[in-house]
């Protein structure tokens, strides 16, 4: 088995090679609370990623949104709205971030952006259940698995075939990332989410390790919650500690009912088909 010990500023420089779709996501959340903040502020904060502002266009002009005609994307904002805008570049950063399947920890691509999805919609219902900020648990439900992809890619340079997480991390994920890089992918997210601007809430609760003893704040019940409600909707990834079942002490946390996990998960489900049929 390769050990290695990963610097931060080895994951750093691994994170200048995403595109840049989750930077402008945490550029945007602050202007979208900012007043003074309008169409084109907007519109040229999107613009930096050519990539990003197509998909938002593609999508704005989807039958979801009742599309078709437009050619812009100060058009697609005033279509969907300044507030769902948040939401589609959170699935362009997810589409465009995770491309490719996470080949040591065995998960595929359409997995892995499908478990990301789901469990930022999850985590926005039960937000908006729980009168907590939707947008803050949305976008931590979404960027709680970048330490994983950074993991992931960094490990093509430093580990061997022979070091892949179903070969010889016995089910125990942390345990195989701090054997292999010495770190964990919840630290991972807290060291890149914080460089690239993201509020303290989304990163504590991206990068909540609750192995660390850690008090577990109210959005970190929020997303094991969600992330147990994502299991059960099938889209569960190896070696994630949350259980099968809905975990009670989460869910008496959230002041939810089992009735209420139901409705959430039949709701995220419909609402992902939505966009990714958009």
């Amino acid at each position: 088995m390769t050990t290695t010990s990963i610097s931060d500023q080895k994951i750093l420089t691994a994170a200048k090679s995403l595109p840049v779709a989750p930077q402008i996501m945490a550029r945007l959340h602050k202007m979208l609370l900012d007043s003074n903040s309008g169409l084109p502020e907007i519109a040229t904060l999107l613009k930096r990623d050519v990539s990003l502002t197509t998909r938002i266009i593609r999508i704005a002009n989807s039958p979801a949104y009742n599309g078709g005609g437009l050619g812009t994307i100060e058009e697609a904002l005033q279509r969907v709205g300044f507030g769902e805008v948040f939401r589609l570049v959170g699935v362009a950063a997810n589409a465009s971030l995770a491309d490719a399947n996470l080949t040591f920890y065995g998960y595929s691509g359409d997995l892995f952006r499908s478990n990301n999805l789901c469990t930022a919609l999850v985590a926005e219902r039960v937000a908006i259940k729980t009168k907590a900020d939707p947008r803050v648990a949305y976008t931590a439900g979404l960027l709680r698995g970048i330490g994983q992809l950074l993991l992931d890619r960094i490990a093509r340079e430093v580990l061997t075939p022979a070091d892949k997480f179903k070969d010889i991390g016995g089910g125990r994920l942390q345990e195989w990332e701090s054997k292999c890089f010495g770190t964990t992918h919840q630290k991972v997210a807290r060291l890149v989410l914080s460089h690239w601007g993201f509020p303290e809430q989304v990163i504590q609760a991206a990068g909540y390790d609750a192995t660390e003893g850690t008090p577990a704040t109210p959005l970190n019940n929020t997303l094991q919650l969600a992330s147990s409600i994502v299991r059960l909707a099938g889209f569960g990834l190896e070696g994630e500690d949350a259980s099968w079942g809905i975990p009670v002490a989460e869910l008496a946390a959230t002041g939810l009912s089992i009735d209420d996990t139901t409705i959430i998960r039949t709701e995220a489900l419909a609402a992902m088909q939505a966009l990714q049929e958009s």
